[in-house]
């Protein structure tokens, strides 16, 4: 079921089913903000990443030695919702264990993820509840895709990442089954720009580890257009668009509490770089928030 949270700026519309983001129109502009999940390129909007983030190697991980089998990037996106709040300018999803999820993920857990629109910025609340009287390990991440070319003369290349300053960024290398290696490659930039093309995806996406400057915006050469992420509670960064050999005109930003699997590391889910650990009882909040300029 989609729900609408709506202010005199932006109407806002978020999908029960994974509690996806999937619309950001402004009333100013008309203009929608959120990739439309066209089935021909990439069909969703901004899925909410967890209890994993990526993929596993060997599709494994172990918790006290026992192997579970989970889905790329956690069911997490897959699932419905149930809808725990909602004001004019406020929704909140909560998730709870299931008979589908307790195989794949053996914690007692309550993830919530909580939407405020205030003026032109969306903040984006991930609540992690730890109801068990054990450990538990987790990872969040979202996976917001924002439109480029918004306006009709405006193409791909038009629009470009800002990363405020710096002259490259050192995106993790993967290996030939995606999973990360401890290797980077220069990605050069010009007076901390980053131009978009589909081409910039051929390796699959851009994963940083060293944002020491958290917050990335979409801004365009030919127009006021921008689109603001800051992402203080996550110390990981991926940026992708799915490579089809020519341009998407989407580019997603992904604020991640975890890196994905790497080569290097073995099965255990608690030895993943950035993994969460919450004590028995307890609970954290992890938010990141987009504002959007015209």
């Amino acid at each position: 079921m989609t729900y609408t949270i709506e202010n005199e700026k932006f109407s806002v519309s978020i999908d029960s089913k994974g509690a996806e983001l999937c619309s950001m129109r402004s009333k100013k502009t008309g203009i929608e903000y959120v990739w439309q999940a066209d089935p021909h390129v990439w069909a969703r909007h901004a899925p909410v990443l967890f209890p994993i983030v990526g993929r596993l190697k060997d599709k494994t991980y172990t918790v006290g030695g026992k192997e579970y089998h989970i889905t790329q990037h956690g069911f997490g996106r897959d699932l419905e919702f149930a809808c725990t709040e909602q004001t004019d300018t406020t929704l909140a999803f909560t998730l709870m264990p299931n008979e589908y999820t307790k195989p794949m993920y053996p914690f007692d857990f309550a993830f919530t993820v909580r939407y405020v629109l205030e003026g032109n910025t969306l903040q984006k609340q991930h609540i992690t509840a730890n109801h068990g009287d054990t450990e538990m390990y987790y990872e969040v991440g979202g996976h917001d895709a924002y439109n480029v070319a918004l306006e009709p003369d405006e193409i791909m290349e038009d629009y470009y990442l800002d990363f405020g300053s710096g002259d490259a960024i050192y995106p993790l290398i993967n290996d030939e089954s995606l999973m990360i290696t401890k290797n980077k490659r220069t990605v050069p930039l010009q007076d901390g720009k980053l131009f978009l093309s589909g081409g910039l995806f051929e390796l699959d996406a851009l994963i940083l580890d060293d944002c020491v400057r958290r917050e990335v915006s979409i801004r365009s050469k030919k127009s006021n257009h921008v689109i603001s992420m800051k992402f203080d509670d996550f110390p990981y960064l991926g940026i992708w668009s799915k490579y089809t050999g020519s341009d998407t005109n989407y580019v997603c930003i992904e604020p991640w509490s975890t890196l994905p699997d790497a080569n290097y590391l073995d099965h255990a889910l608690e030895n993943k770089v950035g993994v969460r650990k919450l004590a028995p009882k307890s609970s954290e909040t992890l938010t990141f928030e987009t504002t959007i300029e015209e």
